[in-house]
């Protein structure tokens, strides 16, 4: 845990997911949804403080079904530029 200023801790340091992200091993859930990524088989949730790893199943469904959405509208989008 990262512990910040205010007592706070967070599962992931901003460093760490943005070297992720840069290196491929993470992924955001789409190229407009920054909020959420994908990083060690588990959803990631943005916060001031850091990441927070994605716990309750209902919600990673859900980050699921948003990403593969999302995938087609990107495409779509890249498709009309």
């Amino acid at each position: 845990m990262i512990s910040s200023e205010g007592g706070v801790q967070a599962d992931l340091s901003h460093a760490t997911m943005e070297a992720a992200i840069a290196d491929g091993t993470g992924q955001h859930l789409s190229e407009t949804i920054t909020d959420f990524a994908w990083y060690q088989s588990s959803w990631w949730m943005y916060d001031r403080e850091g990441w927070w790893r994605v716990t309750r199943p209902d919600v990673a469904a859900g980050l699921d079904l948003m990403a593969q959405n999302m995938r087609l509208a990107d495409q779509a989008v890249r498709r009309t530029r």
